[in-house]
């Protein structure tokens, strides 16, 4: 289990270092609608573990979330059962100094971009979907 994680955290670590390079800066818009790369994949697999297979297709996009300056992992299943009349279910991983966290953060339901505002709660910016008047604001353990 050991050596799985760390070649999960190493493939996502080779993706923050390659096309993902820029983290999106606040304010700025979103697309979630990328195929994820090799290394995404191992870290939406690994982060979400059974339910992957449920979930699964998915698209991606990056924001910077937390401040940090390391492009986050935003993404979005493309599993009908995952779908609503408002879109579908919309969530991020983390970046770490080593790829990804394997806790994902639930965002909402959505087939609209995500922009990132400017103000920040808790050490997270708040974020809202494009087109939509509900500011998700983080709690400290999730956006509400």
């Amino acid at each position: 289990m050991v050596m799985k994680n760390k070649t999960v955290m190493a493939l996502a670590a080779l993706a923050l270092g390659g096309a993902a390079t820029a983290a999106i800066a606040a304010g700025a818009s979103v697309k979630v609608e990328a195929t994820p790369t090799a290394a995404e994949t191992a870290a939406l697999r690994h982060a979400l573990g059974k339910d992957y297979a449920e979930m699964a297709p998915f698209t991606v996009g990056h924001a910077d979330l937390n401040g940090d300056h390391k492009p986050d992992l935003v993404f979005r299943t493309g599993n009908s059962d995952y779908c609503g009349s408002g879109g579908c279910a919309t969530s991020a991983l983390l970046a770490t100094a080593s790829g990804y966290g394997v806790k994902s953060i639930d965002l909402a339901y959505s087939a609209s971009d995500l922009i990132v505002m400017p103000a920040a709660h808790k050490g997270m910016h708040d974020v809202r979907f494009d087109g939509g008047d509900h500011l998700f604001v983080w709690s400290g353990t999730a956006y509400r």
